[in-house]
């Protein structure tokens, strides 16, 4: 039997026209920290799991990014 997963909502927000991006470590563990000045989000490779599976994961999420600035880029300039 399909589990029926609920749909997610956003509980932050950042805006990208003052993205910091960096990388740095804890313990070893390389983590991935994003920030407008405001909101700071932290991406780890967690506790379980493959390196593979984090891999995979930073690959989607920076094809994502890409397609979303492709996506910009195409719409007519705002001021």
């Amino acid at each position: 039997m399909a589990v029926e997963e609920e749909p997610l909502s956003p509980i932050a927000g950042i805006d990208l026209r003052y993205l910091n991006a960096k990388i740095t470590e804890d313990e070893g563990d390389l983590i991935l920290l994003i920030d407008d000045g405001e909101v700071q989000v932290e991406f780890t490779s967690g506790m379980g799991g493959s390196w593979q599976q984090a891999i995979v994961g930073a690959q989607r999420m920076a094809s994502t990014a890409l397609e979303y600035a492709a996506s910009l880029r195409r719409r007519p300039a705002r001021e």
